[in-house]
């Protein structure tokens, strides 16, 4: 059956569990991924809306989607098994192909803005496909950035947005345009060959000035906008690069020093189907799987969730794998000769799984360089991590190389995210406050990356103090049966008056 959806996948490592203490005011099951937020002080808990800029006239959301036709548990099981010949039909906007795709012989629908002259708009701007970066146009018109992740940044003026999956945007558009038609364009970007190549990836809708000279039934067609090429993804560096935190609203200090440091490499690399040793390279005998340190994650079996094994220090956190400071071999990360298989990135191939763990105690401030690889592929990676918001400090391109990037650090105003996009054959450089106790999931948002391992649990300790600790589990918590599989039985958290589907509405 056919699945329009924005399907996020996401391991039960922190359920979002009611607390009944003053700590937090929701008395219900949150979905993963979901953000909400609660005033908790008598005076601000009415609806009261004050943003830094002027308040916009009409909201409107943006949805990049893509269509499957096919299961997506059965798209999950074979990526896992490394099969990676199934791409999505088409991409969305709003649910909606738009006019560049035809079925049946007719073209499609497109989503439709109708915007009036002078007035402002806000889009809430949303990635929600598995596996692509996309570039958003709207022909004859601009973009003011001012928010990201749900956190304001210093108004930047563009006329290209770059949202990596899992990423959400919020920008302003004027309307004002001359009167007609204009094409909104989103297009998904890929690393050019050597790396594996998926059909191209677009969709459109159109906005239309409602000032009677032409409406969406005129005859003149809408204007288009000139798009970067899909491979180029230079665009997306200086997109995410001129991003900075509006500190002044948000009061946000930068730890100065950090007291825990990791580089970590995202890549690819294969293990064994069977034994100790296979042939690789591309082999049925080996299987592709992705990595942090060149350890690809694997669920642990254990007999509860991980949340609610660490609250009861169970033996089951015993056989969890300490995430490593440093990759085991260090070499030219971003060589891209090892793309293509063959000898030279065969090599570097051979990696292990295991349920990877780091443990920071609370208020720990940590670092963390995330370095590209250009083994068997060079796509950029959008790493999230749940639980909490990071201070993107730096990028680059190439190989990090400390004694010359640690100066290139923004500690004044760095732009605050729950995910960093590591630029194709790059780097990124975060840092973030260990203040939220449990068991939180980092992975990377490009789905295939996900499922075939580039993942790791962080454990934030309890702090000194009742309102620093991990409460208790509510007593309606429903046990489950665990299971390997990406999306386990966990995911699916159920109460007396809701069921959330394994796939999030938005």
């Amino acid at each position: 059956m056919p699945h329009p959806a924005q399907p996020q996948f996401h391991l039960p490592v922190q359920r979002h569990w009611a607390r009944r203490n003053p700590l937090v005011a929701c008395s219900r099951y949150l979905p993963p991924g979901n953000l909400a937020r609660c005033h908790h002080h008598p005076a601000k808990r009415r609806c009261q809306v004050s943003y830094p800029f002027p308040n916009p006239d009409k909201y409107v959301p943006i949805i990049i989607g893509e269509w499957w036709e096919m299961d997506l548990d059965e798209l999950d099981r074979r990526m896992r098994d490394s099969l990676f010949d199934d791409n999505p039909s088409g991409a969305t906007m709003n649910g909606k192909f738009g006019d560049l795709y035809n079925c049946s012989g007719a073209k499609e629908d497109g989503y439709v803005l109708n915007v009036e002259p002078g007035k402002t708009y806000l889009l809430r701007i949303i990635n929600a496909v598995l596996f692509s970066e996309y570039y958003l146009k709207i022909a004859g018109h601009k973009f003011t950035v001012v928010a990201t992740d749900a956190n304001y940044v210093n108004p930047y003026t563009t006329d290209i947005i770059s949202i990596a999956p899992g990423e959400t945007i919020d920008a302003l558009v004027v309307a004002d345009a001359p009167p007609g038609g204009y094409y909104i364009t989103a297009l998904a970007n890929q690393s050019p060959k050597p790396d594996p190549q998926i059909p191209k990836l677009v969709t459109r809708g159109t906005v239309w000035y409602s000032t009677g000279h032409v409406s969406s039934n005129g005859t003149a067609p809408p204007v288009a906008p000139e798009m970067p090429d899909q491979h180029d993804t230079m665009a997306s560096f200086y997109f995410h690069g001129n991003l900075t935190s509006l500190n002044d609203t948000q009061r946000l200090l930068v730890p100065e020093r950090a007291d825990e440091s990791l580089f970590i490499t995202v890549g690819l690399g294969s293990i064994c189907r069977r034994g100790q040793t296979c042939k690789r390279s591309g082999s049925n005998e080996s299987i592709l799987v992705a990595t942090m340190n060149n350890v690809s994650f694997q669920l642990p079996d254990t007999s509860m969730p991980l949340l609610e094994a660490h609250y009861y220090h169970t033996g089951d956190m015993d056989m969890l794998q300490e995430l490593p400071d440093r990759p085991p071999m260090v070499f030219n990360f971003t060589d891209r000769g090892l793309i293509p298989w063959g000898p030279k990135e065969g090599q570097l191939e051979p990696t292990s799984r295991g349920s990877l763990v780091r443990r920071f105690q609370h208020g720990a401030v940590v670092d963390i360089v995330f370095q590209g690889t250009a083994v068997m592929q060079s796509d950029s990676n959008p790493m999230h991590l749940h639980g909490h918001n990071m201070f993107v400090l730096a990028q680059g391109v190439g190989n990090y190389d400390a004694a010359r990037d640690v100066a290139k650090y923004n500690l004044v105003d760095p732009p605050v995210r729950n995910s960093v996009l590591v630029p194709r054959i790059g780097w990124a450089a975060i840092r973030f406050v260990a203040d939220n106790p449990g068991v939180w999931l980092m992975h990377c948002h490009y789905e295939f990356h996900f499922s075939m391992g580039m993942a790791a649990i962080f454990i934030v300790e309890d702090g000194p103090t009742v309102r620093t600790s991990l409460p208790p589990p509510p007593l309606e918590l429903l046990a489950c049966n665990h299971v390997h599989h990406v999306v386990p039985n966990e995911l699916y958290l159920k109460t007396t008056e809701t069921e959330f589907a394994g796939v999030n509405e938005v």
